[in-house]
């Protein structure tokens, strides 16, 4: 059984904390286990105090999961793993993180076969929205991509703009992300179908129609590299990133790291044993057919 992921993310003070303390005791009353990975810029964590004592909580100080700490979150998680065997955990970033840079961050090929990753979730302050043209651009920038990139975006404080403004608001989001699962949060109240434990139709239907998908492929056999570099030339242009480890015919038991990034492979020897796990991450990726191809291309029927 893998541990389902939930990514939360947006901008200090858009109330994250709040929500995130009532979707764990949904979890509670629920009865699974829930894990916390919370990533605060700054030495010391006021959150987490918040959560209580039987949830298990990591904190990651002193950085951003997209930035300065990025591969400790591998080593995070496969510690909440290892430790407590969670059916869930939760990822509460800074506002300064990207979705797609945390979503990288947690797919590590040494955890990924581990993880079912459920969905992104960004909360967006309305009011603050509004004015983002008066932030710097690399700011505006980041609050945009962040509602781009999710999965749902939950609208905060709506009760302190006119509706004519949330009508902007909304349309805004719409414009970056035509997918997205929008609702509306008012004094940290609304209905988040989100890791709530239960199987209903309307969260079946969001968690199958997610924005950004990944999935982890475990080789068992060595690979052709002149066949898996001709797969890499024909992948889909909805493929936006694959990392892991790989054991190719002609290099014998030496696993090699492999990245693509941006249409560029990269492959480099690696002079430890590693996980022969790849990921890929993309947007509305044709798994089935992916993986068919990969069975195809190791001997695997």
């Amino acid at each position: 059984m893998k541990t389902e992921l939930y990514i939360i993310g947006g901008f200090l003070g858009s109330g994250k904390t709040t929500l995130l303390l009532k979707l764990l005791q949904k979890e509670k009353e629920a009865g699974r286990k829930v894990a916390v990975l919370m990533n605060e810029i700054g030495a010391l964590s006021v959150d987490s105090a918040l959560i209580g004592e039987k949830t298990a909580v990591r904190d990651m100080l002193n950085g951003c999961i997209c930035c300065t700490i990025k591969d400790e979150i591998e080593v995070e998680l496969l510690a909440l793993y290892r430790e407590h065997q969670p059916d869930v955990v939760y990822i509460e970033t800074t506002g300064a993180a990207h979705p797609m840079e945390v979503l990288d961050a947690c797919m590590s090929p040494s955890i990924a076969m581990k993880i079912d990753v459920k969905g992104i979730l960004t909360l967006v302050d309305c009011a603050r929205w509004v004015e983002r043209n008066r932030l710097p651009i690399a700011h505006r920038k980041l609050m945009e991509d962040q509602a781009r990139w999710s999965d749902i975006v939950a609208l905060t404080k709506t009760d302190l703009v006119a509706e004519e403004t949330l009508a902007v608001v909304r349309r805004d989001i719409r414009s970056l992300n035509q997918k997205v699962q929008l609702i509306e949060i008012t004094h940290g109240e609304g209905e988040v179908v989100f890791g709530s434990g239960s199987q209903s139709q309307e969260q079946h239907h969001a968690r199958h129609h997610l924005h950004v998908r990944t999935f982890a492929y475990e080789f068992v056999n060595h690979v052709p590299r002149a066949a898996f570099r001709k797969w890499v030339e024909h992948l889909p242009d909805s493929v936006l990133r694959i990392k892991g480890f790989i054991k190719f015919e002609d290099s014998g038991d030496q696993p090699e790291l492999f990245q693509y990034a941006y249409g560029v492979p990269f492959f480099q020897p690696q002079p430890i044993k590693r996980p022969t796990v790849i990921v890929v991450i993309g947007e509305e990726l044709p798994e089935e057919e992916m993986r068919k191809e990969l069975n195809k291309l190791e001997g695997v029927f």
